[in-house]
């Protein structure tokens, strides 16, 4: 007779809206956007969706648009979410704050290089994807090996849920940006003893 295996289940959230250009890269350390109305909408509907999930634990990166989405299924749950600096976004360096225009204008040299290879190059103080992994491994076995047979949410951004999906599922890290993960949906994988499951991607109700 077959047996399940126990299973550590992770729920990843993205966040809600802001306003912050899409054509422009994040830059948390200075700005630390804010959800916007919307994102507030978003982060509220979603956090409906956990209302009959029993919780062990909620993880969030510590930018304040993934502290406000974290709060929102916070109010539901009654858990006061830790803060996990691994779970950031991923760095650009030099590159940080800057539209595409202007890296393109900028840095014409080092703009085509992130192009032909945006999964290994990587601006002056920046990461590289495999840099992002590395980190995000780190904090995920960790969580694991806490949470064992639990049910746990981590609030991250759009580049972490992509990269570990990948790594759960054994998709080559290079299709990562193949994988279309919407604000304030969430994205459930069972991390078992000898395999992974995913059992659902980019889930949302608004």
């Amino acid at each position: 007779m077959r047996t399940k295996e126990k299973s550590t289940n992770i729920i990843y959230l993205r966040h809600g809206e802001t306003d912050y250009p899409s054509n422009r890269i994040y830059c948390d350390d200075i700005e630390d956007p804010e959800l916007n109305a919307k994102g507030l909408i978003q982060a509220e509907s979603t956090a409906t969706l956990f209302k009959s999930l029993e919780l062990s634990a909620i993880y969030s990166s510590p930018a304040k648009r993934t502290r406000m989405t974290a709060s929102a299924v916070s109010d539901i749950c009654g858990l006061s979410p830790k803060m996990l600096p691994e779970w950031v976004e991923r760095r650009f360096g030099v590159w940080e704050g800057l539209y595409f225009k202007e890296i393109e204008d900028n840095f014409p040299s080092e703009y085509q290089k992130w192009k032909a290879d945006m999964l290994r190059y990587t601006p002056d103080k920046g990461e590289t994807i495999e840099d992002v992994k590395n980190r995000l491994d780190a904090s995920l076995n960790r969580i694991i090996s806490t949470h064992s047979g639990e049910n746990v949410l981590i609030v991250t951004h759009v580049g972490p849920i992509r990269i570990c999906v990948c790594e759960a599922m054994n998709i080559p890290l290079e299709n990562y940006r193949q994988i279309r993960i919407d604000h304030a949906s969430k994205t459930q994988i069972d991390y078992g003893e000898t395999k992974n499951n995913l059992i659902y991607t980019n889930q949302y109700i608004y």
